[in-house]
Order: structure tokens, then sequence, then C-alpha cells
């Protein structure tokens, strides 16, 4: 056992003992607070303060829940050499300097890849700055017009029907990657189940001092590394790499279910129908 493997197994045996004892203490606390300890003489005070105090044990236990699994991957694998990766940025009426620093950036990422901007706002004065620093521009078609766009989302999907790459890392317009991003996320895909890879948002205006936790440390922390070990990350929308044959998988999956949907509505439809027509035309008639 590394000295890394033994470090974590220590730290999740001591989370799990903090876990086992809030779920012990917090319970009996709570419970006298409901058994012998209300004043009901005053109760809509005493009720609210007692359903808070439940509300914030129920929610302290979930938090354990999730720590319960806690999973630290440590360091990166390697990158696996010749994988295709398109750098994804999304924008739509940003300040052309801002998205074209980040594409900067995003072309600088030494991991070999194409860096390409997904601008919905369709800006002519874009497209030209980008193509002449050899970044790639996509938009929308004009099989669009008339259609729910859904937005980022929407941006995205268009793009997927463009490119080929076999990952993706998707960046919003002012986030600026490090160069090493690739290299510190692709080896993770050397296990074929591995869909996604979310990577933390760092501010470059917050402080390292900043005592309100604006990096978001307990989120891109704990709780994420709680949620993997439930195999439930969460996609955060941004700064992610992601499997392309996973998101088409999903597309795939989500295309047939609807179709079964619209099945199931046509044939309740079509049995409405019938029903209705046996009655207009009587039994007689039959």
């Amino acid at each position: 056992m590394t000295a890394h493997r033994a470090t974590s197994s220590a730290r999740l045996a001591l989370i799990r003992v903090i876990v086992v004892l809030t779920a012990i203490l917090g319970v009996n606390y709570v419970a006298w607070r409901w058994v012998a300890s209300v004043n009901w003489h005053a109760w809509w005070i005493a009720v609210p303060l007692v359903l808070a105090e439940t509300y914030s044990l129920v929610d302290s236990l979930l938090f354990g829940l999730t720590m319960w699994r806690l999973r630290d991957r440590g360091e990166p694998p390697p990158a696996p050499p010749d994988l295709t990766v398109d750098v994804l940025i999304t924008t739509y009426n940003e300040p052309i300097e801002l998205v074209m620093g980040t594409a900067q950036a995003a072309l600088a990422i030494r991991y070999p890849h194409r860096t390409w901007i997904l601008d919905d706002g369709a800006r002519p004065e874009l497209r030209a700055e980008a193509e002449s620093a050899g970044i790639g521009v996509i938009t929308r078609s004009e099989d669009w017009e008339g259609m729910p766009r859904h937005a980022k989302a929407g941006n995205l999907n268009n793009a997927l029907m463009t490119l080929e790459g076999e990952f993706l890392l998707i960046l919003d317009a002012d986030q600026v990657p490090d160069p090493a991003i690739l290299d510190q996320t692709l080896g993770y895909f050397s296990d074929d189940r591995m869909a996604l890879v979310q990577t933390p948002q760092y501010f470059v205006n917050v402080p390292a001092s900043d005592p309100l936790g604006s990096q978001a440390p307990l989120f891109y922390g704990p709780i994420q590394q709680g949620k993997d070990g439930w195999n439930a990350a969460f996609f955060c929308g941004s700064n992610a790499v992601l499997r392309r044959e996973a998101l088409m998988q999903l597309g795939v999956s989500r295309y047939v279910t609807e179709v079964e949907l619209g099945v199931h509505r046509a044939l309740r439809t079509a049995r409405s129908v019938l029903r209705s027509a046996r009655r207009e035309l009587g039994k007689d008639d039959l």
C-alpha cells in the first residue's frame, strides 16, 4: 500500500467515525427536543425552532452519507498519446477580447487538440479574429430557425453534430484553462467506464487569504469526492472533459425514450378514438 493510499484510508476512517458520532448524538438530541423540551405554550416560536434543528440534522446526515464513500484519486495517471480532443469555448455576446483571451489560452494547452469557438451570436468580427489566430468558429445553421434553441446546451449540441473528437473540453467564455489541463485529466479515461472528469474553478481575482470560501473548495473538494464515490459526481457545465461516445449514448437513449413515449401517447389516443367510435355506432351497428 502506498503512502497516499494509507493516508486516504485513514482519512476515510476518521470521516466515518465523525459521521457515526454525529448521527448518534444528533438523533438523540433532536428526539429529546421533540419529546421533552418543546414549550407547547409558545408553540409558534418553539415548533419552528425545533423544525429548523431537525432540518439541520437531516441535512448533516445527508452530507455525512455523501462523505461516507469519499474517493481521493490521488495523482492523475499520465495522459495516453494520440487521443483526439476538441476544446469548445461557448459564447453569445461576451466581449470579443475576453473570448479571444480564453481562446488564446486554449491554444496554449500542451496536449494536441483543436480549439473551437462556438459563437451563438454569429459575430463576423469574432470569426475574423479567431480564424486569423488559427481558431475554428462554429455557429448555428439555418436549420435552427424557428426551433427551440436551448441556449448553451443547444450551442453545444450543434457543435457535436459537426465535430468528431473522441473527447471534449468545455469552457465558458471567461474561463482561462491551465496549459496542463488535458495532461492532468485524459489519463482517467483509460478506464472505459469513465465519461466525465470535472475540474475545479479558480478565480484570479480572489486572494489566497479569502475567508469566505469564494473558490468553492468545499464543493470542488469533499462534496465532489464524495459524489465520485457514489458514481454521482456533478457536471458543472464548464471546465470539464467529457467522452464523446458517452454523450452520444445519452442522446440515443433519450431519443429512444421519447419515441417510446410518443408511441404510448398515440396508442392511448387511438384507444380513445375507437371507444368513441363504438359508442357512436352502437352495439347493433358493430
